[in-house]
């Protein structure tokens, strides 16, 4: 393949490159993303899709992956405050300040 680079202006050839190296950053930051999200969490539950996606529809197929192909991860239940646990933290913070 033979490109003539020549008819192009420094300033075009330099947006070109800047534009491919952010599709390359996309990518990378979606892949590594769909690396570390657990199957469990994904919209299709498998990641082959995903990759396909992210590696075939460059930029787009990245910011669909992060903004819809992962669920929230589950919160964790915290143990309700029973209220022994509340009257010791009412006594701790006003037992200094009786005059």
């Amino acid at each position: 393949m033979n490109l003539d680079t020549s008819a192009l202006s420094g300033t075009t050839g330099l947006m070109i490159v800047i534009a491919l190296g952010l599709q390359a950053l996309f990518a990378v930051i979606g892949l590594v993303a769909l690396a570390r999200t657990p199957s469990d969490r994904l919209v299709f539950g498998r990641k082959w899709p995903w990759g396909l996606l992210i590696v075939f529809i460059n930029t787009i197929g990245t910011i669909l992956f992060l903004a819809l192909g992962r669920r929230p991860a589950p919160i964790a239940d915290a143990p309700p405050a029973t209220s022994a646990t509340t009257a010791n933290a009412v006594r701790n913070l006003y037992d200094g300040e009786q005059q």
